[in-house]
């Protein structure tokens, strides 16, 4: 894999590796729709279906599935690197060489990204619950430098200014402060639950067109794509180049824009605060991303989601939406594996307005109710979560299938 240099130009040109593969479109409103695919542009995919042709304008398309995502075997060990654009890539085995990560891909090749584009690096992300604390934790660091250790059941950062790998990738270089004082330490790569990098994607980069998910859940942020022999090359907002055969591709993913869960999404701005001294437990945090605040499943009336927020009081997240959605909904409660006690308040606001209080309490027969709104023309949309009386302690929301859509 390399950094390219590329113009959106010759985005989505027409793609003759996709001619007669069997796949499903599935649209943003109306049935889906299975047969051929016969082409895609960057404009519309033309679907066969019983020897009748179909042109859909990809301002229609959610999702275009090829085939399902394979299930690794449980005895997979792996690790899980997502770069700053979004791009998640799962690798057999990983070392950082100077300022470069390389990459032993679980789909086969080597590829080498340097860490300018490397947001985090999970160690032994084959653990769900690993990969469930992960998530939550690169969301409420982010902007801080760390090296992620466990020791036992704990799991702690310690924030520190990354520096280089070893020619061999056996150690990495890292200068923290003891005792206020700058100290630079070597420790083993391997020895590391993750790396926490302080690195974003450049403003001026390219963006998001649609998302490649491959049959081993790689899952692939793509601003082009461009047709090579056997498959396609996927280059990534970030710059990373990779190459896929057709067997390798499960879905392409155009949802983003149209129909996107608030889980995914990426707040301008974030205010979390407490009344209560939480210096002690550094990992209580107050947004958990697809997780309840025990790190399980969400969990509304015996149902379970796979995506949504749960938040403590007292938070209020941001959310710049550029009047391009129509709709915000989702199943808003108390979890069912979550204590609570007392009454806790949501306030939805949209420019400033406030557009709806919902307050659940952990007396109430039922703990959970949905919540749909307008939000035709609202630039900004701000999530309030806050209790109603003097304390936060054993207060919190869950927001079920939070998403907005157009």
């Amino acid at each position: 894999m390399r950094l390219a240099r590329f113009s959106l130009a010759g985005a989505f040109l027409l793609l003759p590796w996709l001619l007669l593969r069997a796949g499903e479109v599935t649209l943003l409103k109306g049935d889906p729709i299975p047969g051929d695919i016969l082409s895609i542009n960057n404009a519309e995919v033309v679907v066969s279906k019983g020897g009748e042709k179909k042109t859909i304008p990809l301002a229609n398309v959610l999702k275009i599935d090829f085939q399902p995502v394979a299930a690794l075997n449980p005895s997979t060990k792996y690790a899980r690197a997502e770069l700053t654009d979004g791009t998640v890539l799962l690798a057999s085995d990983w070392k950082i060489r100077k300022r470069d990560l390389t990459l032993q891909l679980l789909s086969g090749p080597e590829v080498t990204i340097p860490l300018k584009a490397v947001a985090n690096l999970l160690h032994a992300a084959e653990d769900e619950k690993h990969r469930a604390d992960w998530k939550s934790r690169t969301f409420n660091n982010r902007g801080r430098e760390a090296i992620v250790v466990k020791k036992g059941d704990v799991i702690s950062n310690i924030e520190c200014t990354l520096g280089e790998g070893d020619a061999e990738g056996k150690t990495i270089t890292l200068a923290v402060l003891i005792d206020g004082e700058p100290t630079t330490l070597k420790r083993n790569q391997n020895a590391a639950h993750g790396f926490l990098f302080k690195t974003v994607l450049d403003p001026k980069a390219p963006p998001v067109l649609c998302k490649l998910i491959d049959t081993l859940g790689n899952t692939v942020m793509v601003a082009e794509l461009q047709p090579r022999e056997g498959g396609v090359k996927a280059i990534t907002p970030a710059g990373a180049a990779l190459d896929f055969s057709y067997k390798q591709i499960a879905r392409l993913d155009y949802t983003k824009g149209k129909l996107d869960y608030l889980s995914a999404l990426t707040p301008s701005k974030v205010v979390a605060k407490s009344n209560l001294d939480e210096d002690t437990k550094p990992d209580q945090w107050h947004v958990y991303k697809d997780t309840n605040l025990n790190k399980g499943p969400l969990s509304l009336g015996g149902v379970t989601y796979a995506s949504g927020l749960a938040l403590k009081p007292y938070t209020e997240l941001t959310y710049d939406l550029d009047g391009e959605y129509r709709e915000f909904s989702a199943l808003v409660g108390l979890d069912d594996n979550v204590s609570a006690v007392g009454k806790t308040i949501l306030v939805v606001e949209g420019d400033g307005r406030e557009l709806a209080t919902v307050e659940i309490s952990a007396d109430d027969k039922k703990r959970f109710r949905p919540l749909t709104l307008n939000i035709k023309d609202v630039q900004k949309l701000k999530i309030i979560v806050k209790a109603d009386g003097e304390f936060d302690i054993a207060r919190h929301l869950d927001l079920a299938d939070a998403k907005i859509s157009k």
